[in-house]
């Protein structure tokens, strides 16, 4: 049970301003958020801090209190504020007579403005658009809500106030009519808190009108949610509003690295609504494409809602409401010992809670002046001042190799370090708390790569359960993906497909069951005498094939065994950086049936396809259980390139990680094996440090193990701490080169398996590097890094592909009898799409079967299909796609792998299977057809 004066309820930084003021006028103070702080509408506004200007017109009160509030937080936060300054400009079509209300309302408000020429707002900020016509500065600024929490607090409680984050009030106390404490549930312990107090304040934001009524008061508000989109880069580095009346999609903020666009005005009822609809993410980019033109076209990083708790008792629309607040005092109800504070804006969070507290004060009967006016914030790190959009700091230490621990974050330099800190020092529960403090995750991956790492150190450190380790990541991916779900075209899309492959497949945060499918006997040619007829001037027929994948490689040796030429091109490597180190078929009989599936045309062919590569790369048959990057068990049909072995729970394992390196935790492996049954221990490799100033990557690693040195430094180490393990589980970085593997086995006397890092992926590396190197062994050619950019057709058919060259603009045409498309689905580069919804095949344009409706129905980690992921060419029987008109778009043109529709390779398990039954069945087609042809 805890004693206090002034119970204050809500994290945010109105209550955090409470409990500021409360403890600087010398009342004990409690103040209890159920979850961290920020978390609320003070974490998810735009980051702007408002001049006032915007509200001159409208709501020139608020418009008052931002000016006064704006000019005070410079001098007592200038640790959280940036001072961007602000612009409100005039396009054509805008009502010019707004101009003057507009001006006469900064007059009046007290407001410093300026009018400016076009041209010098242009020379300050390049990407306005060139047919403004008019232009005025005012004193905006923007500021880090999360850092502005954080200082409110180390200032209250160094002025003797206590924060219990994750405490949620259950119940109030209430004796007669008054409010005299309230139970709190501890989230993370379910411990139940008692709070006495002389009296509570409701400061919960959008969650006040509920509490309220908890507490026997009766106010009613308005509730007002508004969506923001964070670009990938400052498009701008001054707030840009438009000169109107404010309405959707008119302002533009910078803030940190980023900048933010927005906002929407939605009616809600739900307090916890952060929904983003994709028809307010056409409205904020429609409506900003003639402030910055372009934008409309560029990288959004994330979106987002936050939920406006407005105070308007007289109705009217959320546009209408005032921005300002109300202190309603409980007695009004009938209820002493409580009262709330309601409205208002982040900007006027200080004068919010002087005039709560003044109530508070005046109720208890003790005259205690604010001081909070003059008093500055502590500063945010011991350190002094820091200014939270200038990242530079970090990277100029990085470069210069003094910041210690590994980069888990790339985006946004977190460090192990700061993580390690920060869960030691701080009241860090989940990652979206280290999100809050550090930035994790807030990057262009939005936590694809940062999140696995720092559940696993976090893990390692906390010594937790693998389950709950698991759970909190799960979270935190699926929040990310949340923000970015309302996004997904383009570099998004890809992002998300990474992560899906990624958490699916090398992770196993959402395993999928494995088919058994017997490997086919080697003993196939897989050459078809028919296709060997020459043509009628001798010549052996060629296939072009653009890809240089699974598919595009499996086709190219799938045509030189048949006795064909090959060329292939390619921009890259493909998705085999993703490749985990099996192979992946999928429950084949059952998915030929499905009608549209690339197995219901090339399931026969897979065999075929199979035995091709295995002249190619060793493989060997399943099913088995393989270890993935979490610990958890992936089921597995077909092993490649000696990468697996069969584990029981019977035999001791050893599961070996390199210490402080990021992307592999054999401790959080091994403590999954063993909670699954198994008898596994971890040992972390020290080895040297082979990234220079930055992080070491697999591939260096695989490099370094193959030589001499670096496989008797790992044997020498390993074989000191087997301790009668019968089996041992590496990171797959165990080289490129196959005898490095078999003299490490040889060298240690046990079994050997790898387990997958994050990408790039070794076992993916050493596949391609086989298989270009069958490839060219047989005749085949291939050229990596040139853009296809079209193809040459005549007649009818295909003759060959233009692929860009060094002299701009004059391509070069790669002739064939055939040309295979191999070039990926929407992460590998073959389909493209955009915020409209249109999806396109980037070589030609072919037709594309789209998706109507939400792309993604479900969670990333759902374990379900995706609707996007039906997206791709349609085709004929023979794999050749069709045109508009439902026939085919050539005689000779054809299509395999990902670019195809009708499937859901993660989820399915059928990733590797479709890239080689499908690029197998389209080349016998290929062959055959031009065989009749030219026959």
């Amino acid at each position: 049970m805890l004693e206090t004066d002034v119970l204050v309820i809500g994290g945010g930084a109105t209550g955090a301003g409470v409990a500021w003021d409360v403890a600087l006028r010398g009342l004990r103070c409690v103040l209890a958020e159920m979850d961290d702080l920020t978390t609320g509408t003070s974490g998810r506004y735009h980051g702007l801090l408002h001049s006032g200007a915007r509200y001159v017109v409208r709501d020139p009160e608020s418009a008052k209190e931002c000016i006064d509030e704006n000019l005070l937080l410079r001098k007592l936060a200038p640790q959280v504020i940036e001072d961007t300054g602000g612009l409100f400009i005039g396009l054509p079509g805008d009502d010019e007579s707004f101009e003057e209300k507009w001006t006469q309302g900064c007059a009046a408000a007290g407001i410093s403005y300026r009018k400016i020429t076009p041209a010098a707002a242009r020379q300050r900020e390049p990407a306005l658009n060139p047919a403004l016509i008019k232009a005025y500065e005012v004193p905006d600024a923007t500021c880090d809500s999360f850092d502005l929490g954080h200082v409110l607090q180390k200032g209250a409680e160094a002025a003797g106030a206590r924060f219990l984050t994750y405490h949620r009030v259950e119940d109030f106390i209430i004796e007669g009519q008054r409010v005299v404490g309230a139970r709190l549930l501890h989230l993370r312990t379910g411990e139940r808190v008692q709070v006495n107090c002389a009296l509570a304040v409701i400061a919960a934001g959008p969650w006040s009108e509920a509490l309220g009524r908890k507490a026997g008061m009766a106010f009613k508000m308005k509730l007002s949610r508004g969506a923001n989109l964070a670009m990938n880069v400052r498009w701008v580095n001054t707030v840009v509003n438009r000169l109107r009346v404010p309405g959707d999609g008119d302002i533009f903020v910078p803030v940190g690295t980023v900048s933010v666009i927005g906002t929407t005005s939605v009616k809600t009822e739900d307090p916890g609504d952060t929904r983003v609809e994709a028809w307010e993410v056409r409205r904020i980019l429609e409506n900003m494409e003639p402030v910055t033109p372009g934008i409309s076209r560029a990288r959004i990083l994330r979106a987002w809602a936050g939920v406006r708790p407005l105070y308007d008792p007289g109705g009217g629309d959320q546009r209408e409401a005032a921005r300002t607040f109300q202190v309603i005092d409980g007695a009004a109800d009938g209820v002493e010992g409580v009262v709330a504070i309601i409205g208002g804006k982040l900007t006027t969070f200080r004068l919010m809670a002087e005039k709560t507290v003044d109530l508070v004060c005046k109720k208890l009967g003790i005259d205690k002046p604010c001081v909070t006016a003059s008093t500055p914030l502590p500063p945010l790190h011991q350190a002094g001042v820091t200014h939270f959009h200038l990242l530079r700091g970090r990277l100029d230490q990085l470069e210069h190799g003094a910041t210690p621990g590994a980069l888990l974050c790339e985006c946004e330099y977190v460090t192990s370090a700061q993580i390690e800190e920060a869960l030691s020092v701080g009241d860090v529960v989940t990652l979206n708390d280290l999100r809050r403090d550090l930035r994790l995750g807030m990057g262009p991956c939005q936590g694809g790569f940062c999140a696995f790492r720092a559940a696993a150190l976090r893990h390692e450190l906390q010594r937790d359960t693998p389950q709950h380790s698991q759970k909190l990541l799960a979270e935190f991916v699926e929040r990310r993906f949340g923000g970015v779900q309302p996004l997904l075209w383009g570099h998004n899309l890809r992002q998300a497909l990474l992560a899906e492959h990624i958490y699916g497949r090398m992770l196993g945060l959402t395993p999928q069951k494995g088919i058994e499918t017997p490997l086919p006997e080697r003993t196939r040619t897989g050459e078809h005498p028919a296709l060997r007829s020459p043509k009628p001037n001798g010549a052996q027929k060629k296939l072009v094939v653009v890809g240089a994948g699974l598919a595009g490689l499996t086709a190219g040796l799938a045509a030189l065994e048949a006795g064909a030429r090959v060329e292939i091109v390619a921009s890259g490597q493909g998705a085999l950086i993703l490749y985990p180190g099996w192979l992946e078929i999928g429950d084949v009989p059952a998915l030929a049936k499905r009608a549209g599936h690339p197995y219901e045309h090339t399931s026969a062919a897979l065999a075929e396809g199979l035995g091709i590569l295995s002249r190619a790369v060793d493989l060997a048959p399943g099913p088995f259980q393989a270890v993935t990057g979490l610990g958890t068990l992936r089921p597995v049909d077909i092993e490649a390139g000696g990468t697996l072995h069969q584990i029981s729970k019977g035999q001791p394992l050893l599961i070996v990680g390199v210490q402080g390196w990021r992307d592999f935790f054999a401790t959080l492996i091994a403590d999954q094996l063993n909670a699954e049954g198994y008898q596994a221990r971890a040992f972390n490799l020290i080895l040297p440090h082979l990234g220079g100033n930055f992080d070491t990557w697999p591939l260096d690693f695989a490099n370094w193990i193959d030589t001499p040195d670096g496989l008797d430094t790992v044997a020498r180490q390993v074989k000191a701490r087997l301790e009668g393990a019968a089996c041992v589980g590496f990171p797959a970085i165990l080289g490129f080169l196959p005898e490095t593997r078999a003299r490490l086995g040889a060298a240690l006397g046990v079994p050997l398996f790898e387990i997958p890092t994050l990408p790039p992926s070794v076992p993916g590396t050493r596949l391609f590097r086989a298989l270009k190197t069958a490839l060219m062994e047989r005749g085949g050619r291939i050229t990596i890094g040139p853009r296809a950019l079209g193809l040459a057709l005549e007649n009818g058919r295909v003759r060959g592909v233009h692929i860009e060259t060094a002299a701009h603009g004059r391509p070069r045409t790669i002739y064939g009898d055939a040309v295979l498309l191999a070039t990926g689905g929407l992460y590998g580069g073959g389909l493209e799409s955009d915020y409209s919804g249109r999806i396109w095949e980037t070589v030609h344009g072919l037709p594309v079967k789209t998706v109507v409706g939400e792309w993604f129905g479900a969670g990333l980690l759902s374990g379900q299909a995706q609707p996007i992921h039906e997206a791709g060419v349609v085709t004929d029987a023979h794999l050749r796609p069709l045109n508009g008109d439902g026939q085919p778009a050539a005689a000779n043109l054809f299509a395999a792998g990902r670019l195809l529709a009708g499937y859901s390779p993660v989820i399915e398990s059928s990733s590797e299977g479709v890239d080689i039954a499908s690029a197998t069945f389209a080349v016998r087609q290929a062959l055959e057809l031009a065989s009749t042809v030219l026959a």
